[in-house]
């Protein structure tokens, strides 16, 4: 059952001075999330991820379409105290400290004022910044920042957590403690929905992903199927090089010579590469090397999907 279902969702925005226009910034948007599960909400910039979480946290109206929150019509955004939000660029009064911050943001979350101390410390100390913890907001690093940026967004264990791009500005370690703590809000039983541009970080933590292109929906689904369904093959083989005329008839196969002297066929069709393992094995002046699969990442899917132009032809995993 979904916890979050948004159907149709259209937004427009006024651009222009004199002459008023509107810009498309959303387009019949519709996606799910199921109860429990992570999904990675992914697309490049300006394809509209932003708006859809501003739409969500009730910050602006959309022109069109709905937002069910756990079966109910949402009019006002989603309810504060079942679901926690950490915009990409969270902003914070400088002249409080990561405690002050915390106890005022978590009283509104509706936490009690005993035991919020301990909660914070708990907090801070699982998103290492306890270091911090009295210093003003001022002197802390983007690093130290964004996890208190992620702390108001968790202390009240929501049901529903909501991230716009939670790894930004982290170094290594930061992100590796950052998408441990995630992770386990998740197997708390908590439902995730998050941005990144980080996708390999997406495909370890999402087993969902919906992917956005010029405010449209062009994938919504499992990631494991996005990336079968993406899956290319390698044939190996050797000898006297019989593929030029099957190149011809299939441009969407790439051939290469390496220096030993063998010759590389690869593609995404299996009908193709079926064809061409069958006038291998019935040549006698060619030996089939090897034959396999080669999973693409989610990061290369990424492209082939919205058919960006890059290196991720020759990323496989």
């Amino acid at each position: 059952m979904p916890l979050i279902d948004v159907q149709s969702l259209h937004f427009t925005v006024p651009t222009g001075h004199i002459i008023q226009k509107t810009k498309t910034i959303l387009h019949d948007v519709s996606f799910s999330v199921e109860q429990g599960t992570s999904t990675a909400y992914l697309g490049t910039n300006g394809a509209g991820k932003t708006s859809t979480f501003r739409i969500l946290c009730g910050l602006v109206k959309p022109n069109a379409g709905q937002v069910f929150f756990d079966s109910e019509v949402m009019h006002q955004g989603l309810p504060p105290k079942r679901f926690g939000f950490m915009p990409e660029h969270p902003y914070f009064y400088k002249n409080l400290t990561p405690r002050e911050l915390l106890t005022s943001l978590g009283k509104l979350s509706g936490l009690p004022s005993k035991g919020l101390k301990q909660k914070i410390e708990m907090w801070a100390e699982k998103l290492d910044f306890t270091q911090v913890l009295g210093q003003r907001l001022s002197t802390c690093s983007k690093g130290q920042a964004q996890r208190v940026g992620l702390a108001q967004a968790l202390i009240h264990q929501p049901d529903f957590i909501l991230l716009d791009e939670p790894l930004s500005g982290l170094d290594p370690i930061g992100r590796a403690c950052v998408r441990s703590v995630i992770q386990d809000e998740v197997r708390r039983g908590a439902t995730l929905l998050f941005s990144s541009h980080i996708l390999s970080d997406a495909e370890a933590m999402c087993d969902q992903v919906v992917i956005l292109q010029e405010g449209c929906i062009r994938y919504a689904g499992d990631i494991h199927s996005l990336l079968a369904h993406d899956a290319r093959w390698l044939i190996q083989a050797q000898g006297k090089p019989l593929w030029g005329q099957q190149a011809g008839q299939h441009t969407d196969v790439e051939i290469t010579a390496s220096l030993d002297g063998v010759w590389q066929i690869r593609g995404a069709n299996q009908e193709v590469r079926n064809t061409w393992l069958q006038n291998i094995l019935s040549s006698e002046s060619t030996t089939l090397v090897s034959v396999q699969s080669e999973q693409r990442t989610l990061e290369s899917a990424f492209l082939n999907l919205l058919k960006i132009k890059g290196d991720h032809d020759a990323s496989h995993s």
